[in-house]
């Protein structure tokens, strides 16, 4: 991010990131994803009742039926009135008056019918669209009102918000990130932590990426105190608070931090030299008086005049004898090397007071053996300072470079901050070695990881889930054709011959006899006959038949089946490709839940967020629901459009041109006078910065 000025005052907006709340960086949320649209559906119009139209087609009806029986009834009246009138005379005329009255009140009786139940019904019309105008008038208005309540709502509500540090970390692994995304991450984090407690940054980058956030605390007249190694290393304040003793074990821990199978016995050996060495030299130990030592123990000669002649005696013929030398010649050269490079450490350091916001930094003036000697050294002397301090301990960051730190050093400094209770943070810029081995100790983020080894590191690590996919889709379609023919041709003939014959023969005789109780009359007949009759016949028939069929049969048919089989599988739950396609400045924090559980914050640690419109620092309240409309809500102003959010880069101090980090040795704006300025007034921080002299978190 860009700066125009930074004096007291000319910061603005980046102010804010001092904010009281340690956040990791924000999280957005759109505030029209919490709209709630007005449910009550929209009032209908009533049907008119089915008995009004019934009862006007009911006297409509009745009116006509009276009116044709009174045209009847009139007529027939009128037929048989004439008739009478030719006998009666004038009484019929009373009596057709009082017949045409009655049918005229007959048919004015129906028509008042008609025309009450019409009048009903239209009334009754117009009663419903009244009662329907209001209901809807009153709908639209709380419609009107609802959004109206939604709109102000949600127009007062963040679109930003703060992704917090959790109340019960005290550890902090973030993995990956460019060295912008990386420099973001350190400006969010360090300006929120330092509103609460002193901050110890060790910048192993050779980046400078605690610039950005030096700048900004020494804007807002915070005690900083930067120290570069090796450019300006006779500022620094590295070894200048350790007592011997902790100062030979951080030379000794630092020698041996590149071999972590070193024998205890070349330890001890070190450790021995070193003790006897800062023995002699009495209480002014220095690293520059240590060097004149070892000098003069491998017998080379010393110009410096650091060493009294007493003391150049004595180191030369009574601290070891000569035998012991010749044993030891090649421990000495050895420790000789490692601490010449060392000598001007701490030598202008002055009367300078503690800083409130502690950086050390590695710049691209250092090669690479003084770079991991000089990092390894750091490590140590912030472990032993946070073992020594008596009053609340400061937090600590330490941003690992390319090459890193040795695992044993990285877990010593994790154990020491855990004893103490000071937050500690480590910014990986590669999840491999190390890293790889630490990950897991404490809350754990990712940023960007290009290498697709280490994206698979950290997906392994989030875990695997459950879930169903599809596995397989299957699409078939087939047809299928039947032809069949079958041709049958038959031929019959039969011959039957038929013989019959029938002879009949017969005789008849009858006699009569009467006068057996009678006898007076006698009567006799007698009759007497006889039949022959014979048939022959012969009967033969020859039948001949032929019979020809021919039958075709085709068939056809067509199938389509379309099926699609879901599996059970266990998969990443964010995939690799994932990890290497987050934008520069996103950050995921894994959350581990009871259950094994993974739950991952997605936000966003630019420092330019601050620069928008609607942007808390503190976490974004959650709403299932948006407050009870209960009254209207007061109108708020318009608000402008929020500004695109902007690209970030490097703060520039005053009067300095916008270019990437220069190695001069020379850092315009960053703190060289002995006295820190003081807290502004107001500044109430957990642990509010001391006065110089005083004891302090940060190095002196």
């Amino acid at each position: 991010m860009t700066v125009v000025s930074t004096e007291a005052g000319q910061l603005g907006r980046y102010e804010r990131l001092f904010d009281p709340g340690q956040r990791l960086g924000w999280i957005h949320r759109d505030p029209e994803s919490l709209r709630q649209p007005f449910v009550e559906p929209e009032p209908e119009r009533v049907e008119l009742p089915a008995e009004y139209d019934n009862r006007v087609e009911a006297a409509r009806r009745s009116r006509k039926d009276r009116l044709r029986t009174a045209l009847g009834f009139g007529v027939i009246a009128a037929v048989v009135c004439y008739l009478l009138s030719l006998l009666l005379g004038p009484l019929v005329n009373a009596i057709s008056a009082t017949v045409i009255a009655f049918g005229i009140a007959h048919l004015a009786h129906a028509s008042w019918r008609f025309r009450s139940a019409t009048r009903a019904r239209a009334a009754q019309k117009i009663t419903l669209e009244q009662r329907f105008e209001h209901e809807w008038q009153s709908w639209h208005q709380r419609r009107q009102f609802h959004e109206s309540h939604q709109r102000q709502w949600i127009g007062g509500l963040d679109a930003w918000g703060a992704l917090p540090y959790g109340t019960d970390t005290r550890r902090l692994d973030i993995f990956g990130g460019s060295q912008r995304g990386r420099e973001g991450f350190l400006t969010v984090f360090g300006a929120s932590t330092l509103r609460e407690r002193p901050l110890i940054v060790l910048d192993l980058t050779q980046a400078l990426i605690c610039r950005e956030l030096s700048v900004l605390a020494e804007a807002i007249h915070l005690p900083v105190d930067v120290q570069l190694v090796p450019s300006r290393m006779a500022e620094s304040g590295i070894v200048s608070a350790l007592a011997p003793h902790e100062l030979v074990q951080a030379l000794v821990e630092a020698m041996n931090g590149d071999n972590a199978e070193s024998s205890r016995a070349e330890r001890a050996v070190h450790t021995r030299i070193l003790t006897q060495v800062c023995g002699a030299l009495g209480t002014d130990v220095s690293l520059a008086r240590l060097g004149a030592g070892l000098r003069v123990l491998v017998g080379e000669s010393d110009d410096t005049r650091l060493l009294s002649r007493d003391e150049r005696n004595f180191i030369s013929d009574d601290l070891f004898s000569d035998k012991n030398k010749d044993q030891i010649r090649d421990s000495l050269f050895r420790l000789m090397s490692f601490v010449d490079p060392l000598v001007e450490l701490g030598t202008a350091r002055g009367d300078r007071g503690p800083g409130y916001l502690t950086c050390v930094a590695l710049d691209l003036g250092a090669g690479s053996a003084s770079t991991e000697l000089l990092a390894d050294l750091a490590v140590q002397s912030v472990m032993r300072r946070l073992s020594s301090l008596q009053e609340n301990a400061p937090s600590v960051v330490v941003a690992l470079g390319e090459q890193g730190l040795q695992r044993r050093h990285l877990e010593q400094l994790a154990q020491v901050c855990e004893r103490r209770g000071a937050q500690l943070t480590f910014v990986h810029a590669h999840l491999r070695e190390a890293g790889e081995d630490l990950i897991g100790g404490g809350t754990v983020g990712f940023m960007r990881l290009g290498n697709h080894q280490e994206a698979m590191v950290a997906a392994d690590f989030m875990g695997r889930h459950h879930s169903f996919v599809l596995h397989t889709l299957t699409d078939t379609e087939g047809r299928t054709v039947n032809t069949s023919i079958a041709e049958t041709i038959g031929s019959s003939m039969s011959r039957g011959t038929t013989h019959s014959g029938s002879t009949t023969r017969g005789r008849n005789s009858s006699t009569t006899y009467q006068g057996a109780f009678n006898p007076l009359s006698t009567a006799q007949s007698t009759n007497s006959g006889r039949s022959h009759s014979e048939t022959t016949g012969v009967s033969t028939s020859v039948t001949h038949g032929t019979n020809e069929s021919t039958t075709r049969t085709t068939g056809e048919s067509d199938s389509t089946s379309l099926a699609s089989g879901r599996q059970r599988v266990y998969e990443y739950a964010l995939e690799p490709t994932q990890l290497q396609a987050l934008a520069e400045f996103s950050l995921l924090v894994v959350e581990r839940q009871p259950g094994g559980a993974v739950r991952v914050h997605a936000g966003d640690c630019n420092p330019n967020v601050v620069l928008l419109d609607r942007v808390s620092t503190q976490p974004l309240p959650g709403f299932d629901t948006p407050p009870q409309q209960h009254s209207p809500a007061p109108a708020l102003t318009e608000r402008a459009p929020a500004p695109q959010q902007q690209a970030h880069a490097p703060i520039q101090p005053a009067g300095t041109p916008q270019q990437p980090y220069a190695p001069a040795p020379h850092q315009p704006a960053w703190p060289s006078q002995p006295q820190q300025p003081q807290p502004p007034a107001g500044w109430t921080p957990g642990t509010p910065p001391n006065q110089p002299g005083q004891q302090q978190g940060g190095f002196r």
